[in-house]
């Protein structure tokens, strides 16, 4: 487990795929209702507070949770003040867990990352797409997919994240923040791309 305190109210926090399985936990099975999640968020609560003196007292908590290397995952914890009636001082904080993003961004700096990022796909035929579109926004590829969530894999899908990395930053995609790479860079593919790029290029 590595911390790292970002700023007096944010934490990023590194875990392997190891110090997942303690808690019975991957990327895609942390959620506010899970025991496992809740025992994780104990005990990285605890060792923050012993070690860069993070705490939460007063305060709720956003967690953002996306892919790490090797089937683990960053966490994003920020401290958000509460508002309206002062919390009791015994009163436990509350915590959110983002859901696992619907959609994903990988972001390439040239088109032959895009076009080999794409072929990573072909071998993951167990992860079927919803959809998939391409913009190119100052000189970068974007490839934006969502899975279908219905039966997913957390492993594989993981791995199939962990492959992609290597051309370019997976990060989790919104659809506002599609909205901005398609205002202001360009569209190539809107629906398929990553079916059409592999048809043409593969």
């Amino acid at each position: 487990m590595n911390i790292e305190k970002l700023s007096p109210d944010k934490l990023r926090v590194t875990l392997e795929s190891a110090e997942l399985d303690r808690y019975d936990l991957d990327y895609i099975s942390i959620n506010n209702e899970s025991p496992g999640t809740k025992r994780m968020l104990k005990d990285i609560l605890f060792e923050a507070f012993s070690s860069v003196g993070f705490s939460t007292k007063g305060s709720r908590l956003l967690i953002e949770v996306l892919p790490g290397k090797n089937e683990g995952c960053v966490l994003y914890l920020t401290k958000v003040e509460t508002t309206g009636e002062k919390r009791a001082a015994d009163a436990p904080a509350r915590h959110k867990v983002k859901a696992a993003p619907q959609s994903y961004l990988l972001v390439c700096r040239t088109l032959e990352d895009a076009i080999n990022a794409v072929g990573r796909f072909s071998g993951y035929p167990d992860i079927p797409l919803r959809r998939s579109a391409m913009y190119c926004v100052d000189g970068q590829y974007n490839l934006v997919f969502s899975p279908v969530r219905f039966g997913l894999d957390g492993m594989r899908l993981n791995a199939l994240l962990a492959e992609l990395s290597e051309y370019g930053k997976a990060d989790a995609a919104t659809p506002l923040r599609e909205a901005v790479m398609a205002e202001h860079g360009s569209t190539i593919q809107k629906e398929h791309a990553v079916e059409q790029f592999m048809r043409y290029f593969q």
